[in-house]
């Protein structure tokens, strides 16, 4: 695993948020981690880029949900930092 495949704790934080079956927008998110809203875009951003999670729009806002990739990726590799 090279160093630009590893999650940082930002990362795992949101697949943790979403784990349970959210389907969160990034101000629930941030709140949920603990992050702020910079290091939770970053993040979000991060993982819908390499499939993680995926985004929608719902009532003009955009909300993010896990996929099931960025479900073994967490139960994989997020452990590490949890």
């Amino acid at each position: 695993m090279t160093l630009t495949t590893r999650l940082d704790q930002a990362q795992v934080a949101v697949l943790a948020s979403l784990a349970p079956g959210g389907i969160l927008g990034v101000e629930s998110i941030a709140q949920s981690a603990q992050l702020t809203m910079w290091r939770t875009r970053s993040a979000v951003l991060k993982l819908s880029s390499r499939g993680l999670i995926v985004g929608r729009r719902r009532g003009g806002r955009g909300i993010w949900e896990i996929t099931d990739r960025g479900r073994r990726t967490l139960s994989t590799r997020g452990r590490y930092y949890q």
